[in-house]
């Protein structure tokens, strides 16, 4: 049994996931929380006498963790993760959450790997069939873009897109949930497709809060909402924390 309890944490734009690692080194106490709500006080409440692995894209929260003492923070980037090799020009602007859900899906699923990831921002990551990250696209997410419109325009609403599976709206709001909707589903499918067409044994694999929108049947091969943790895991094991990965 650890002496100190282990946390896995995600620290993207919009929200704050993180779960426990248990003595059966499985995910427990999970928890989602709005970034904005992760504060130094939030931080020393939860996470204080613990070891954090943390995925972070949002550097002014790191210093929440370094600044309290009994908090052994690991944060993941190019140089502390060697379980994937790295073939970008330049390897530090990888963020750490393309990094680790690489990791992760490579762990779980090998490679060749199409990792999309739906957040903030919509995210394609490849990785060969030997564990080598070759790149991949990012896009703004979809509510960005809804923001965008609204930001941008004198006239038309913030809207926020549950589901429209539709070729038109009746109204402004309709039609640009239509928009959003039927424009970001093409874009998904097309990137998957033409992945597909390339390496034809590829997997594809989904993640992220952005993808529970849609009805219709994305051509994912898996759909893994832990990958990130996955990940996370893989990274503390090779730092001696858990007794096992995958």
């Amino acid at each position: 049994m650890r002496e100190k309890k282990t946390f896995l944490i995600d620290i993207g734009n919009s929200f704050c996931e993180y779960c426990e690692l248990d003595s059966n080194d499985d995910y427990s106490n999970r928890e989602s929380i709005p970034t904005e709500l992760l504060t130094q006080d939030y931080v020393t409440s939860i996470f204080l006498d613990s070891i954090c692995y943390i995925s972070s894209v949002v550097p002014d929260k790191d210093d929440l963790f370094k600044n309290v003492e009994n908090v052994n923070s690991y944060f993941a980037n190019h140089n502390l993760v060697t379980d994937i090799s790295i073939n970008l020009s330049s390897p530090d602007e990888l963020g750490a959450d393309r990094l680790i859900n690489a990791l992760g899906a490579f762990s779980v699923y090998g490679g060749p790997s199409l990792i999309v990831d739906s957040g903030t921002a919509i995210t394609f990551c490849f990785v060969n069939e030997e564990g080598v990250y070759e790149g991949g696209a990012i896009f703004p997410g979809m509510r960005l873009c809804s923001w965008a419109l609204n930001r941008q325009t004198a006239k038309l609403p913030l809207v926020w897109v549950e589901s429209r599976d539709a070729l038109y709206g009746k109204n402004t709001k309709d039609a640009i949930e239509v928009g959003l909707y039927q424009s970001f589903y093409g874009l998904i499918e097309h990137m998957i497709g033409q992945y597909q067409g390339k390496y034809k044994n590829i997997k594809v694999i989904g993640t992220g809060k952005g993808l529970s929108i849609f009805k219709k049947e994305l051509s994912f091969d898996y759909i893994d909402n832990d990958l990130i943790f996955h990940g996370l895991k893989q990274f503390a094991y090779k730092n001696h924390v858990v007794d096992s990965a995958f």
